[in-house]
């Protein structure tokens, strides 16, 4: 998952879990991860934190180490945030959405990981992420999209015409095959 960033995006990604890992023992608690959120522009509580951690926590050690947290962040940015272009390049972009999906209890983790990310991403708890949210959020990546490329990404999932992409379409983007 995490192969969906340019090797630039992972050493800021680095570089702002380093700036974190105040021991330098290789993991990260919840709020560090916290800290490490606010650095990207998203404002969120650490019991959200402590969830998102539990979801990505592969080893189960109740931190997170760098490559989950840049699992993390593929599954929030997923190729299609922070590189618009993916829509273009559908096996770029199957690679980086794609998530097993059986019949058993997967399904609903999946959904739980998905609406976590979603309110990660909804830094005004508006219940939907807007344009502002979208600009700021690739900015912090170091991509800059146009106002009229964040138009045209929204445009792809808003289903009801509002302009902003709201759980149920943003789960839609997330699990796009």
């Amino acid at each position: 998952m995490a192969d969906v960033f340019s090797p630039d995006q992972v050493e800021k990604f680095r570089a702002i879990f380093e700036q974190f890992d105040k021991n330098g023992d290789g993991d990260i608690s919840a709020k560090e991860l916290k800290g490490a959120l606010k650095q990207l522009g998203q404002d969120t509580d650490t019991k959200t934190c402590k969830r998102m951690i539990k979801t990505y926590d592969k080893n189960r050690t109740k931190r997170m180490e760098f490559k989950e947290f840049l699992d993390m962040m593929a599954n929030v940015f997923q190729y299609h945030l922070s590189h618009p272009e993916g829509a273009r390049n559908p096996a770029a972009a199957q690679k980086a959405g794609k998530q097993g999906k059986t019949s058993n209890g997967a399904d609903i983790a999946q959904n739980k990981k998905l609406e976590d990310l979603f309110d990660s991403l909804d830094v005004d708890e508006s219940g939907f992420i807007d344009e502002e949210e979208i600009i700021k959020l690739t900015e912090k990546l170091g991509e800059k999209m146009s106002i009229e490329e964040v138009r045209e990404l929204i445009g792809q999932v808003d289903k009801d015409g509002d302009g902003r992409v709201n759980k149920d379409e943003f789960k839609r983007l997330m699990s796009a095959k």
